[in-house]
């Protein structure tokens, strides 16, 4: 019952971070955790056709804003840390996976929250900036679906408005997350991380989704532009400071 409980948490979560507040993404990550107490690595077969499902949403709504041109220069380096990612979910276990994602997550928020305390304003528009985000975009997705706060900063870094990051932010995700479905679901070996019993756990999860998926679309139409990034700064740091402080 308590996994159905921290499922459904984490799906509303999911649902608004993909129509509204990015930064709640890595929050349902966290809860999803949770619902696999004691086998952490089997949640991101369980989170990964639930973000697919709401990224489709999140393109149907935001597509026309997307900046086709920075996802594409962007997506052979996070091929790169798919295939990284990969390899690392084959021996890392389950506790070490979840401090990890937490260090990483908190690494890159400070990088950011630095960058702008020293005025470093020609970084992002550097090539090795973009690839490396890019790179660690991709290890974080394969590894536990935690690419949202790297591409949260990267975005923010761009001093894009909220409209074009929801673009971006939203054909960007669905293009990773189908391309992870063969990886996650068995393609490769010992990675059988989608099976029978998450499809239904997911099955069962979708209306705590959906209802997500509307509520963030609204929040995010109601959110006035200034308070959008650095609310999606606080939660992804908020949350893994949380996860290591509890571990």
């Amino acid at each position: 019952m308590s996994t159905i409980i921290f499922g459904l948490v984490a799906a509303l979560f999911f649902g608004m971070s993909k129509t509204g507040v990015p930064g709640l993404g890595i929050l349902g990550v966290m809860v999803m955790l949770s619902a696999f107490d004691g086998h952490e690595k089997l949640s991101t077969g369980a989170v990964l056709p639930l973000l697919v499902i709401a990224d489709s949403f999140a393109v149907f709504y935001y597509w026309r804003d997307a900046d086709w041109k920075r996802i594409i220069f962007m997506l052979p380096s996070v091929f790169i840390g798919l295939i990284f990612g990969t390899i690392f979910l084959w021996w890392i276990n389950d506790y070490i996976f979840r401090i990890f994602l937490s260090a990483l997550v908190i690494g890159l928020v400070l990088f950011e929250l630095l960058r702008k305390l020293f005025g470093l304003v020609n970084i992002p528009k550097s090539f090795i900036f973009a690839w490396t985000m890019g790179f660690f975009a991709g290890f974080a997705t394969q590894t536990g679906n935690a690419a949202g706060p790297v591409m949260s900063i990267y975005l923010a870094a761009q001093n894009m408005s909220k409209k074009d990051f929801m673009g971006t932010w939203a054909v960007f995700f669905f293009v990773i997350n189908v391309t992870k479905l063969p990886l996650i679901g068995g393609l490769m070996p010992g990675l059988r991380m989608i099976n029978y019993e998450t499809i239904i756990l997911d099955l069962i999860l979708l209306p705590g989704l959906l209802a997500g998926v509307f509520i963030g679309r609204r929040v995010f139409l109601l959110m006035p532009e200034r308070y959008f990034v650095p609310l999606i700064m606080f939660l992804n740091l908020l949350v893994p400071v949380m996860i290591l402080i509890g571990s």
